[in-house]
């Protein structure tokens, strides 16, 4: 801080200034009262002088002796406040006068001006009464010498501003001493108190402890500070670790994880990080609800840190999801793996044992992803990258295990990501095509369609729905891409029925993914397409899966009644292939069911057993619903189904999938009857 702003400067400028104000006015006031004090003094002095000849020029001027008077102009002169003195009798006539040639008339400026301060003539004139002239009176005149009484009048002036001056700065120097010591210094070192709070000095005693306004704002202070520094450490706490768990953070594992590796680098030490999610932590998070979820997550935090060295970094990464770093596990990669391994087998095996959480309890495992680093130029990002590329494939795998992350595994994710991105572009660039697949009766005329899609990469060529739709359904894509198909199909229906469709396409089946379906605006979102597009005709089929129903029936039933009332029917694709829809199927409004393909692949001889198709078709009757086989690719498997009342089929044997204008083109054929069914080889 600069002198001139500290508090102690201030304070000594104020005292000096307000000192020299009031010595001022104060030496004003003195000067003025001595001033009128010597005026009096001089004019007493004057005529006490001139009192004392006066008698003696009254009768040496009547007795005309001239020595006399002379004598008494002398005497006059003598006295220093007179340098002239003439004597007149009453005559007019000067009969005497006298001197001093030493004494200068004229004074300087300064002593002129003293002279003016005091208001007193120059001159001073006294008649002399002379009682036997009858014409006049005689005359005395006295010269004051200025000089003489300026200087008298200056010294004092002198002597007073000096005194006062000594004396204003003695009064500075004992009022700055007192207030420095009283306020100045105490405020000095709160002020050094209040900094050395700042560098987190902790436990300094408060400098100022008096019961005054300064000792009531250093306890404020010092409040202030303790509820800051709290809060520094709480705001250090949710900045570094997770609230529930009371894990390191992503934040704070990242830098943990940057450090390692550069220490890894430089002592030549290998790592490794473990990335591992909690299986169908969602159903359990769902199902028993969000607290028993966080007191579930709570104690696989506590197992974790309990199997962990203190060199180990163990973090929350959000949701299920937990990071563990096990650094300089050893020199060699290989020793380091194996060592790795062992920490994710125990991690494993702790998470499987069951948490007992109020009423329930709730078996666990993990899907643990593992890398070591640091490997050439690795990064924190890079090393995270590859361990949960390692634990989303053992997730694919069927979960709970460990695995290690391998080459493959970032090309397959590689690939995967530029899928993710051409997925944007490809409805914007029309590069998706609406292609179909023939539905066919027994007397192979087609009565209805499946909608299937494609997309032709301008660069990769034709990418089958096997490799995409999985991808736009877990990046979100799905939605808008089913929204752009149902748009696409019933535009196309409604530009061929101006053509007249055969009589017997009746209907047109549209995949809809589970979580498109699932989703709160689904309907809102579907039927203004509808609306847009009618075609009265045709029947217009949404084809859901099984699972969608087993995971979500409530809601499942709910949006298919509202879509039933708006003239959809539904159908069960892969139908028997999950667990629980045989038990709910009496309750669902669906129209058709699809045999999956698998039932029908095995079929192979007119007398082979298939006692799930029988069950599905005796079933389909009971319900009164129409069943569509799926993957019919030879004669043998058509009539194995027709015998046992299939009506309708799908699959090569009748017809590929073919573009949306080939199948116009066959449809309009022979009124949509295949003439030359054939063996798919």
């Amino acid at each position: 801080m600069k002198i001139g702003q500290r508090i102690a400067y201030q304070q000594a400028k104020i005292i000096l200034i307000s000192s020299f104000l009031i010595g001022g006015c104060s030496a004003l006031v003195q000067f003025y009262m001595d001033l009128n004090h010597v005026r009096d003094n001089l004019r007493a002095n004057v005529e006490r002088s001139i009192g004392l000849y006066v008698p003696n020029l009254e009768r040496a001027i009547y007795n005309l002796d001239s020595v006399q008077t002379q004598t008494i102009a002398n005497t006059l002169i003598n006295d220093p406040l007179f340098y002239d003195a003439q004597i007149y009798d009453d005559f007019g006539e000067k009969i005497a006068s006298a001197n001093v040639e030493k004494k200068q008339p004229r004074s300087l400026q300064l002593d002129e001006y003293s002279f003016n301060l005091l208001g007193l003539p120059d001159t001073f004139k006294r008649t002399i009464t002379i009682k036997s002239s009858e014409k006049s009176d005689g005359l005395l005149v006295l010269k004051l010498d200025k000089q003489y009484v300026a200087n008298g009048l200056t010294n004092r002036a002198v002597t007073l501003a000096v005194s006062g001056l000594v004396a204003t700065f003695a009064l500075s120097l004992l009022l700055f001493l007192v207030f420095y010591y009283v306020l100045s210094k105490p405020i000095q070192q709160v002020s050094r108190w209040v900094a050395e709070l700042d560098q987190d000095h902790r436990g300094l005693a408060p400098p100022y402890e008096k019961q005054d306004e300064l000792g009531e704002l250093v306890q404020n202070v010092a409040q202030i500070w303790h509820k800051k520094d709290l809060a520094s450490r709480q705001v250090a706490t949710l900045a570094y670790f997770d609230p529930l768990t009371d894990l390191a953070n992503r934040r704070r594992f990242v830098e943990q994880l940057d450090k390692a590796i550069g220490l890894g680098v430089k002592q030549h030490h290998v790592g490794a990080v473990m990335y591992l999610d909690i299986d169908r932590f969602k159903t359990i998070n769902d199902s028993l609800g969000h607290q028993v979820g966080d007191q579930l997550l709570m104690t696989l935090a506590q197992r974790l840190k309990g199997v962990m060295q203190k060199t180990v970094t163990v973090a929350r990464f959000g949701g299920d999801e937990f990071v563990v770093m096990l650094p300089g596990l050893s020199t060699d990669e290989d020793d380091a793996a194996e060592k790795a391994m062992s920490v994710a087998a125990e991690v494993a095996s702790v998470i499987a044992v069951p948490v007992q959480i109020g009423r329930n309890l709730i078996h666990c495992s993990a899907s643990i992803g593992l890398t070591t680093f640091p490997q050439l130029d690795d990064t924190s990002s890079q090393v995270l990258r590859r361990a949960d590329t390692a634990m989303y494939r053992i997730k694919a795998e069927g979960r709970n295990g460990y695995r290690f992350f391998d080459v493959t595994m970032q090309q397959e994710a590689q690939k995967r990501w530029q899928l993710e991105e051409g997925l944007y572009k490809a409805v914007e660039r029309n590069q998706l095509e609406i292609w179909i697949q023939p539905q066919v009766s027994n007397e192979h005329v087609i009565t209805g369609a499946e909608v299937l899609l494609r997309w032709r990469h301008p660069e990769k060529g034709m990418i089958s729905p096997m490799d995409f739709i999985s991808v736009a359904e877990e990046s979100g894509q799905i939605s808008a891409i089913e929204e752009w198909v149902l748009e696409e199909s019933l535009s196309l229906l409604s530009r061929w029925q101006a053509t007249n469709l055969p009589s017997t396409f009746r209907h047109l089946s549209i995949n809809i993914s589970p979580s498109h379906f699932m989703q709160a605006d689904f309907i809102q979102r579907m039927l203004p397409i509808l609306e847009r597009y009618p075609v009265p005709s045709i029947n217009i089929e949404f084809e859901i899966t099984e699972n969608l129903l087993i995971n979500n029936f409530k809601q499942a039933i709910e949006t298919m009644q509202v879509l039933q009332e708006k003239g959809i029917s539904f159908s069960i694709d892969d139908f028997g292939t999950g667990y629980s829809s045989l038990r709910y199927l009496n309750q669902l409004p669906i129209n058709v069911l699809k045999i999956d393909r698998s039932f029908v692949s095995g079929i192979a001889n007119l007398d082979d057993d298939a006692p799930i198709i029988d069950v599905i078709l005796l079933m389909a009757k009971k319900l009164n619903l129409e069943v569509i086989a799926e993957g019919v690719e030879t004669q043998i498997q058509h009539q194995f189904l027709a015998q046992r009342e299939c009506s309708l089929y799908q699959g090569y044997y009748f017809s590929k999938p073919m573009h949306h204008r080939d199948f116009f083109n066959l449809l309009m054929q022979d009124n949509g009857v295949i003439n030359t069914p054939s063996d798919y080889v």
